[in-house]
């Protein structure tokens, strides 16, 4: 699996796009959410928190959550639809938490953003004895739709994804995996929506933005089996990944 290194101009990018990214990125399958879940927590710290996506399924499940994003203004927009959350801008590398203080700590579409190793030590620091840490990616699926390839060959950067030899081995215990296939039906206008929310597209030229709208153009007139209903259905695959503090 290649190695994914952090990147702060792709790290730091998404509060030009906060609105796009919190209205048309995906939330997480339930199933999902309760693998990252196990031995009934408590308390747990929603790391690197964007908008709120991964937010928005913990509080639903009346649980007492931490949630800590480095960027104002995707804070800024967790706050607004979650006063109740305790919602502090940070980062992963320097957790502003005591010692032993959640149970579990879930990192939603951004373990790849992080440096690793800095990250690693901060987080068993801040997890009870046998705490889980946990990691979740919705990424599109082409091996279930054949049109998708296309539309990502002008993706501008690679997407962050997946765990890699990076995901903290010590002092943790041996990783699990989950993998988890679904569908989401998505108004074509919406889907372009999330296309200007990644960090491709937020961080590109004008030359280049003006490149891939004439891509999605093309495309979207040259497959009208596709966008008859005006609707798309988006298959997804959700990686998972959890393991336990020693």
């Amino acid at each position: 699996m290649a190695d994914v290194a952090p990147d702060s101009v792709g790290a730091s990018s998404f509060g030009a796009a906060a609105e796009a990214y919190d209205a048309y990125r995906p939330a997480y399958p339930d199933a999902v959410v309760d693998w990252l879940l196990p031995g009934a927590p408590r308390t747990v710290l929603d790391l690197g928190a964007g908008t709120g996506k991964l937010t928005d399924s913990l509080v639903a499940r009346g649980l007492d959550v931490i949630a800590i994003e480095p960027d104002a203004s995707m804070l800024a927009l967790l706050r607004s639809r979650h006063p109740e959350v305790c919602a502090m801008q940070g980062a992963a590398e320097q957790i502003d938490l005591l010692d032993a203080s959640v149970d579990t700590v879930v990192i939603g579409q951004a373990w790849h953003w992080m440096d690793a190793d800095r990250a690693s030590a901060e987080i068993a620091r801040v997890l009870r004895p046998g705490g889980t840490l946990a990691a979740a990616w919705n990424e599109e699926d082409p091996s279930r739709a054949s049109w998708l390839p296309e539309f990502d060959s002008l993706d501008l950067a690679p997407r962050g994804r997946l765990v890699d030899a990076r995901f903290p081995l010590s002092p943790f215990e041996p990783v699990e995996e989950l993998r988890h296939t679904w569908t989401r039906s998505v108004r074509v206008a919406d889907y372009l929506g999330e296309q200007r929310s990644r960090s491709s597209w937020i961080t590109a030229t004008p030359a280049q933005r003006d490149e891939r709208i004439g891509h999605w153009n093309h495309l979207l007139a040259t497959h009208a089996d596709l966008v008859g209903r005006g609707v798309l259905e988006i298959p997804y695959l959700t990686y998972a990944w959890r393991t336990r503090a020693v």
